[in-house]
């Protein structure tokens, strides 16, 4: 079941024995108990993979025009697990998608292009005093990138003659975010049914604790078999079949990137 930050509010001041509300704002007390349902979900987040964290986004746009190739990781983003750019030279919606390299192996690629080429140009980027230099085709839909500094997001090329650089709009990409919160009445957190009830009993035995300097016994007890289920499933579910958990036996292993930011 789904509860809304003004459900839990609301528990939890019935659970204190305060006045009913109707907003969060209503009272100093229920925002109080609204901002320790804010503060212990994020203390969840940094315990537990919240669904939903793994979504997609689009890039920032550098709108430069002496830096067309450069996008950046937006706020929020925590990894890029993959990014298309669409296509524009297709009549079909086309989004195609775009290798992820490694730093040095994007630059010996893309430094390989000529610059005396009328197509190809070159960005220069300053980081803390550090310069990058990658050249760039200007005609070309783009085919690889590159991320610096968990932020900047460099292309081997973009075409001018469609756009004078790079457009969030045609960038699909996808990793893990943030959690997202809004203090507000109707915002419903994005937890599976299990962590709902995990939420409301940390959350009200943190506010037991600030607010009356009481423990809740109950909502303790409640909140530790909640997390003692929830890392049993998690161990369920990470456990490698019974197939896996054979001997090799010359089985090729499956190649995987990490989702954080360490090209």
């Amino acid at each position: 079941m789904k509860r809304t930050v003004l459900d839990y509010t609301q528990n939890i001041l019935s659970a204190l024995g305060s006045d009913e509300v109707n907003s969060i704002g209503d009272t100093t007390e229920s925002l109080q108990v609204a901002e320790i349902v804010k503060t212990t979900f994020f203390n969840m987040a940094s315990r537990a993979n919240l669904p939903d964290q793994t979504k997609p986004y689009q890039l920032d746009p550098s709108l430069s025009l002496t830096e067309p190739n450069l996008m950046f990781i937006p706020d929020g983003a925590k990894s890029l697990e993959w990014v298309k750019y669409f296509d524009s030279t297709v009549d079909a919606n086309n989004y195609k998608y775009v290798t992820i390299l490694p730093m040095q192996q994007f630059a010996d690629y893309v430094n390989g292009y000529s610059v005396t080429d009328i197509n190809v140009d070159t960005l220069t980027l300053s980081i803390d005093g550090e310069v990058f230099r990658f050249n760039y085709k200007n005609d070309t839909q783009p085919r690889f990138c590159t991320v610096i500094r968990n932020f900047y997001v460099v292309f081997d090329s973009f075409n001018n003659t469609l756009d004078d650089t790079l457009q969030a709009s045609k960038t699909m990409c996808y990793g893990l975010a943030s959690p997202i919160w809004q203090m507000e009445d109707n915002f419903i957190p994005e937890l599976d049914d299990q962590q709902v009830a995990l939420l409301l009993n940390e959350a009200k035995s943190l506010a037991f604790f600030e607010l009356k300097q009481l423990p809740h016994t109950k909502a303790e007890q409640e909140a530790r078999r909640q997390w003692s289920s929830l890392q049993k499933d998690k161990s369920v579910d990470n456990k490698p079949s019974y197939f896996d958990q054979l001997p090799n036996f010359g089985r090729k292993p499956v190649q995987s990137r990490s989702p954080n930011f360490k090209w």
